[in-house]
């Protein structure tokens, strides 16, 4: 028997493949149907103008397209033996940026899309947890909602923000825009401590053991419970292979399979398009999805929080993969123990602001007059790593290649191995666990079918 399903609520949508022996799925495929065509509308632009265009990929990680734009032009410039001067200021904003955009998602993510689905699976009430209705569910988007206005100081708006350009950042923030945006911050932390952990938010900070898990009293007390009634720690186990290609002052760079490596040569990222349609092959019936599949040096690899504790060695995470592996469990408490980690860095970056910097240091020269240059570069988004390519030929866009997160996650396979949540969604017994297992990921559609 082959099950059809339309999975919803994943920024996107995703048709969802299974294949069943004796009532548990045998096999996965997951199809994105959604063509947009970013890669194409770049070509032949001024290479100022992906600033604008890149964006607006996705309502949600705008930020990080906008990072990994301004990264790779940069880049440009250094391949041309013309790096630029930026100023610790604007490195502090950019990062600053960055992360209120993933607190903001990491916050909409548990509330929104992952926790209604496992508790419907015991009850038929959701109770305070109610989409627009329900106490909690309302306090978190508030929360979601005034966080991102600290990200809205720096970029004057949010989504789609383009403050950031080659030079720096387009924002001078006063020292009562930094007190408003620390105000926002804690807003976040006091919402952490009384209602996701149920702790204090430095106690929380500090947990090192499995035992931890007794001290949780808020939702994810909750959770936990949840997932161990449902078996969430035994499902949705993949690969168990990880990695993190951008960096940070919280964020490291490296992969693991066997073992932790921090070097990683870019050039090993391929994509496969066996099974990816093309603007020229969109009728072949090998063909099921606008994703393409993407792997470091020929293995998938899963990103994302999960990925980033592991390889940023956080004691608390570690300590639950020790037990329970790259499961639903493990996933989804890695996205939230980031969303703590995350405003600690937050405060600290914010701290760190000297506002008698610069801003912007104005580049010698125009992107426009560079005959040819390519550039590369990357960055950890809210579902994990963000890769941009770009080529400039006689000042404009030759070719635009971006590989999101999804793709690293939720691409088809490659040859005979399973992509990272195909792998994972395996075993399910229900069409339930198995959205819940996809949902684990925090499935983008739109940017993966940029």
């Amino acid at each position: 028997m082959k099950t059809v399903e339309i999975v919803e609520r994943i920024e996107g949508e995703a048709k969802l493949n299974c294949s069943w022996d004796n009532n548990v799925i045998s096999d996965a495929r997951i199809d994105f149907l959604n063509f947009r065509g970013f890669e194409f509308i770049l070509e032949g632009k001024a290479p100022l103008d992906a600033l604008v265009y890149t964006p607006r990929i996705c309502g949600i990680c705008g930020q990080a397209h906008l990072k990994a734009t301004v990264d790779a032009l940069e880049n440009i410039y250094e391949n041309i033996n013309e790096k630029l001067e930026i100023t610790p200021k604007a490195k502090l904003l950019r990062e600053i940026g960055l992360n209120i955009e993933i607190i903001d998602s990491h916050i909409k993510w548990f509330y929104m899309f992952i926790l209604p689905d496992i508790i419907k699976l015991k009850e038929n009430d959701l109770g305070i947890y109610q989409p627009l209705k329900g106490s909690r569910w309302l306090e978190a988007s508030k929360t979601a909602s005034e966080t991102i206005k600290s990200l809205a100081i720096l970029g004057g708006q949010w989504p789609h923000t383009s403050y950031m350009i080659p030079g720096g950042v387009v924002t001078d923030p006063t020292l009562l825009d930094l007190s408003s945006m620390m105000n926002y911050i804690d807003t976040a932390v006091m919402f952490f401590e009384k209602s996701v952990a149920g702790v204090s938010f430095d106690k929380y900070l500090d947990f090192d053991s499995r035992d931890d898990l007794n001290i949780l009293s808020g939702d994810m007390k909750y959770f936990t419970n949840l997932a161990f009634e449902n078996s969430f720690q035994k499902i949705g186990t993949s690969h168990n292979r990880f990695i993190a290609l951008g960096e940070s002052s919280l964020f490291k760079t490296g992969k693991i399979r066997q073992r932790a490596i921090n070097k990683l040569d870019l050039s090993k990222v391929k994509e496969f398009t066996e099974q990816t349609f093309t603007i020229e092959d969109r009728a072949n019936p090998k063909k099921h999805t606008w994703s393409k599949a993407v792997c470091y040096d020929n293995n998938f690899y899963e990103t994302g929080p999960l990925a980033r504790a592991m390889i940023g060695n956080r004691p608390f995470i570690k300590e639950l993969h020790k037990s329970f592996k790259d499961s639903v469990f493990t996933r989804v408490m890695a996205r939230m123990d980031e969303l703590a980690h995350l405003l600690d860095n937050t405060k600290s970056l914010i701290k760190q602001v000297d506002i008698s910097e610069e801003s912007y240091i104005k580049p010698k020269i125009n992107l426009k007059d560079i005959d040819s240059a390519k550039a590369t570069s990357v960055v950890e988004a809210c579902r994990g790593s963000l890769y941009h390519d770009i080529e400039i030929e006689k000042g404009k866009i030759k070719k635009y290649d971006v590989i999101t997160p999804t793709v690293w996650n939720l691409g088809p396979s490659h040859k005979e191995q399973k992509g990272i949540a195909q792998k994972a969604i395996i075993g399910s017994k229900s069409l339930d666990i198995a959205k819940i297992v996809l949902r684990s990921f925090d499935v983008c559609s739109v940017c993966t079918t940029h």
